[in-house]
């Protein structure tokens, strides 16, 4: 069983747009045009059984619009939807109720498009309910390639929330920081932070990425490809050639989701 933790698609009308700006602001070459459609023919065609759809609110007046979203997409058996909710919004803490109810597993954050600092006090009630409601919480872990520094949501930052609230299922990013490796398994190795592969294929080198993956321990990796910005064949090809078991490879590749989705 192979599970993408860490994929994008969008409303069908929407997929253009949003993929063509996406590339043009991070100078990245996607490889599906960011439909449900296509992005299912891609993960089904390169073996991967089921995956995780991130969006973001990128203001409180998408909030809603983003949620109902993810939720059409329970109906995907291959597909795994999470919302999203911003700190200025204040319909946030109704959205979570409002998506625990529908079967929604997780919410995606992105601290650069929803512009504020992962440790933010103003989100903390944001993350409390999340808590309550044992909703998974996805960051974007350290740099973007669109966005110039300081980042919002660097590894030490990310540290002080799982200080705060250790009962909630985090997930960070980019093996826990994007260009920040280091630093991420430094600051959160230690912790119940859980971290996923996404676009560390065509970002770290496999030495690196063995290292990073063996610092934070198997049961705490997930496989990510970030999808459209990579493929599921690409990060598996990565991860193969690292000198790990098969049983440590299944807990990447399927087993530590379906613990953390309560499966």
């Amino acid at each position: 069983m192979l599970i993408d933790f860490h994929a994008h698609a969008f409303l069908d009308k929407l997929a253009a747009g949003a993929v063509s700006s996406l590339a043009a602001r991070a100078h990245l070459t996607p490889f599906t045009d960011g439909t449900v459609e296509a992005t299912k023919k891609l993960m089904k065609e390169q073996g991967v059984d089921r995956f995780v759809v991130l969006n973001i609110a990128v203001s409180p007046r998408t909030e809603r619009h983003v949620n109902d979203f993810a939720i059409s997409l329970l109906q995907e058996k291959s597909i795994i939807p999470f919302g999203s909710v911003h700190p200025d919004s204040e319909n946030a803490l109704a959205e979570l109720k409002r998506l625990k109810t529908a079967g929604i597993k997780g919410i995606k954050f992105h601290n650069e498009y929803q512009n504020f600092y992962v440790d933010d006090e103003k989100a903390f009630p944001i993350y409390e309910k999340c808590a309550e409601l044992g909703l998974i919480m996805l960051f974007h872990g350290g740099a973007d390639r669109g966005f110039e520094p300081p980042f919002k949501t660097p590894p030490e930052r990310l540290r002080r929330v799982w200080e705060r609230f250790p009962e909630a299922k985090i997930v960070a990013a980019h093996l826990g920081g994007q260009d920040m490796t280091e630093r991420a398994a430094d600051s959160l190795a230690d912790t119940g932070v859980y971290v996923d592969t996404s676009f560390s294929a065509l970002s770290l080198d496999a030495g690196q990425g063995e290292r990073a993956i063996r610092a934070f321990g198997f049961d705490r990796v997930l496989f990510g490809t970030d999808c459209p910005w990579d493929t599921p064949e690409n990060t598996v090809r990565y991860l193969e050639g690292m000198g790990f078991t098969q049983g440590q490879k299944n807990k990447i590749y399927f087993e530590n989701a379906l613990k953390l989705l309560g499966e």
